[in-house]
């Protein structure tokens, strides 16, 4: 890899102060001078010779490395990783880049040929009031009586949103204030984290067993003044842990007894389980986001989800979204509050829970053919320790086996790997060869 000499790096930033060292190194990306794989100088060494400290410099970096665009790599150094002008979701893209895998494990994406049917739903959307109008209202009547029909507490108002990241993130970027501190449960969805670092807050892990949320690491974790705590209420969509009703009952205690924050509730796995669903708001209602997500059980394509909160923070949402979108399509509500409701909606929802669990029972169970007993869990995802996070997936890579590294997904130092079998259909007994191959560990996960 190329490095950058210092001195030929500072002749190239005339202005020493830290907002104009950001823009000008910026520039310099943007331009091609510091072309994407460079390697910079250390920074005690550029802050030497520009005769500044090395804080300024430090706070610099963590700018550009937020944005993307430079990135570490521990004692070899910092380089250029991207160019790209505006900013973007650096651990999702990371995932998505490479192709030409044969066996690509690592998109968490239904089986198409387990989604409902839509063809009847849209046959009258024609008729849904207040169709092809400038109103922002938060929600269709007919998707709010469905949706209300199973949610998990008595929300006062709910909101359709562009997909359930969408509504994260536009709640997110409402509520959350730059340099704020946020708890997440451990692991977390990847663009979770990249939201939290595009707005500028810090993510704090709150790790998890077999039950859920450890609350005692919670309790520890809201010292730290946090404004908001994430939460995966249901089905873990990274683990495919169900979190236990004592479990959640002890979140609540725990919350309840610290100063207020912001709850966001990802329940993106809502389908795919017989858990009863379960939400924080049933104790602390005011302080609670609640999001449901309807592609994976309905149909990406769709790019619906369903929020819940306060009458006051739909109202706050609702304001920001008049910056962008103003409000979902009324033609994909209606349709999809006429797809919750067809009763053989039930059943193919059913027929897929049920058979992305045959596909789980498959894996573990070949898996324990090699000696690693995991818990066989629900939904797609599977999260595995491993003895050698980069050993792991170079194996597998060679074997035309792609897999998503567990940094991605998690603040904590032990090694993981995630993958998903929502498309793995056979060959069970090779995967499993090859996963035992890579390094797994027999650590419980």
């Amino acid at each position: 890899m190329k490095a950058v000499e210092v001195e030929w790096l500072v002749d190239q930033l005339p202005n020493r102060s830290g907002r104009a060292l950001a823009q000008q190194i910026t520039t310099l990306i943007h331009s091609g001078v510091l072309p994407v794989g460079v390697r910079l100088p250390a920074i005690r060494d550029i802050a030497f010779v520009l005769g500044v400290s090395p804080a300024t410099v430090s706070i610099v970096w963590s700018e550009l490395r937020r944005r993307g665009m430079i990135t570490g790599r521990g004692r070899r150094g910092t380089y250029v990783s991207s160019a790209a002008i505006a900013p973007r979701p650096i651990r999702r893209a990371e995932n998505v880049k490479l192709g030409g895998i044969p066996l690509d494990l690592s998109g968490y994406t239904p089986d198409p040929a387990l989604l409902p049917p839509l063809q009847s739903a849209f046959l009258h959307v024609q008729e849904t009031p207040h169709l092809n109008i400038y109103a922002d209202e938060p929600i269709e009547a007919s998707l709010e009586q469905v949706c209300r029909a199973d949610w998990p507490y008595e929300a006062e108002a709910l909101m359709a949103t562009n997909g359930a990241y969408g509504g994260l993130f536009e709640a997110m970027q409402a509520l959350i204030p730059p340099g704020s501190v946020v708890l997440v449960e451990d692991p977390v969805p990847m663009r979770l984290l990249d939201i939290i670092d595009y707005l500028k807050a810090s993510a704090v892990a709150v790790p998890g067993d077999a039950h859920g949320p450890i609350p005692a690491r919670l309790r520890a974790a809201l010292t730290r003044q946090p404004v908001a705590f994430f939460l995966q209420p249901n089905l873990n969509a990274i683990t495919g842990r169900v979190l236990s009703a004592e479990r959640m009952k002890e979140l609540a205690d725990v919350l309840n007894a610290a100063p207020p924050v912001w709850i966001f509730e990802d329940d993106a796995m809502a389908y795919f389980t017989r858990a009863k669903p379960k939400s924080l708001g049933v104790w602390c209602s005011a302080q609670v986001i609640h999001v449901r997500s309807l592609s994976k059980a309905l149909g990406p394509d769709l790019r619906l989800g369903i929020l819940s909160a306060s009458d006051k923070i739909i109202r706050e949402i609702q304001a920001y979204r008049s910056f962008g979108s103003g409000w979902t399509s009324r033609i994909m509500q209606a349709a999809t509050a006429r797809l919750l409701a067809a009763p053989e909606t039930t059943t193919h929802l059913e027929r897929a829970r049920r058979t992305y669990l045959e596909r789980r029972q498959k894996l573990t169970d070949n898996l324990a053919e090699y000696g690693f007993s995991y818990a066989t869990g629900e939904g797609f995802s599977f999260w595995l320790p491993v003895e050698d996070e980069e050993g792991a997936l170079a194996s597998l890579n060679a074997q035309g086996i792609r897999v998503t590294a567990g940094r991605q997904c998690s603040l904590m130092p032990q090694p993981h790997i995630r993958f998903s079998i929502s498309h793995l259909k056979d060959r069970y007994e090779w995967v499993s060869e090859h996963l035992a191959q890579a390094g797994l560990s027999k650590a419980i996960c």
